[in-house]
This record gives structure tokens, C-alpha cells and sequence, in this order.
């Protein structure tokens, strides 16, 4: 579905976290690495599970607080922000959302171009496609003017 991922090599990562001022330890390197070598876009829980094998000492809250940092630092994006919590919309016809990423606020879009878009040719052969929803991730005006 789309290019194939680019993984950046550990040598750009710890670069990348110098440029950013942010210290490189053998944890931090583990959860990128785990972040980076498994192209299902893992949950904080996958990331610890898999890297509690080579560093049993770990906290899970500490693997959300590097995925938090990571974020904040461009050196991993979050995927859908509003999923961090159970959200249940009451509108059931064909729509999408703006999300804000920093409060939270979901602002149904309804609008039938969107509706239009067309699918990739690997989705609707691989697939049963029961539905799709665009999410815009945004800074709302409030959220803005912070």
C-alpha cells in the first residue's frame, strides 16, 4: 500500500537524537530499533514486549515516555492520535475528521469529494473494503494561538 519504508539506520537515528539534543542510550536505541524493524506499526505494549527480552529491566512507561519524545523530536510519527483513548462518534453516515493533535478534538468533515477518492488498486483486490475515513491531523485555532 504505498512506497516501502525506508528504515533509517541506527548511525542516522543517533544523529538525529544529537541534532535534537537528546541524550542516545542503549534503551532509546532498542525502542527505535524495534519501532523501525517491524512495519506494522507497532503499540507501545509490541515495542516493550519485544524489547523486554534484551532489556528485562525496562518499563513500559518508559518505553510510552521514548515514543512520546521520539514524537515530539520528528523522530517517529504518531499514527492516529485519536485512537489513544476509546472515541465513539454518534454520526454514522460516510465521514471524516480533523484531529487535533495536542487537545484532542475531533471535528467531523463531511464532504462528498472526499467520498470520492479512489482506492488503490492493491487495497480493493487484496481486501473487502467495509468502509474508509480520511483523518486530517491538525492544530486547532485554539491550540494554535498556545
Amino acid at each position: 500500500m504505498g512506497k516501502a519504508r525506508r528504515r533509517v539506520p541506527v548511525e542516522e537515528f543517533v544523529r538525529r537524537c544529537k541534532a535534537a539534543g537528546l541524550s542516545v542510550t542503549p534503551q532509546r536505541i532498542a525502542i527505535y530499533d524495534a519501532i523501525a524493524g517491524n512495519p506494522s506499526h507497532p503499540s507501545p505494549e509490541a515495542v516493550y514486549r519485544r524489547i523486554r527480552l534484551t532489556h528485562p529491566t525496562i518499563a513500559l512507561a518508559t518505553v510510552y515516555k521514548t515514543l512520546d519524545t521520539f514524537s515530539r523530536h520528528g523522530l517517529v510519527a504518531l499514527l492516529t492520535p485519536m485512537h489513544e483513548t476509546v472515541r465513539y462518534d454518534p454520526l454514522t453516515i460516510q465521514h471524516h475528521h480533523m484531529i487535533c493533535v495536542k487537545c484532542k478534538e475531533v471535528v467531523d468533515v463531511v464532504d462528498p469529494a472526499l467520498d470520492e477518492i479512489r482506492l488503490p488498486t492493491r487495497v480493493r483486490r487484496s481486501t473487502k473494503v467495509l468502509g474508509y475515513s480520511i483523518h486530517f491531523n491538525v492544530l486547532c485555532p485554539s491550540c494554535r494561538v498556545r
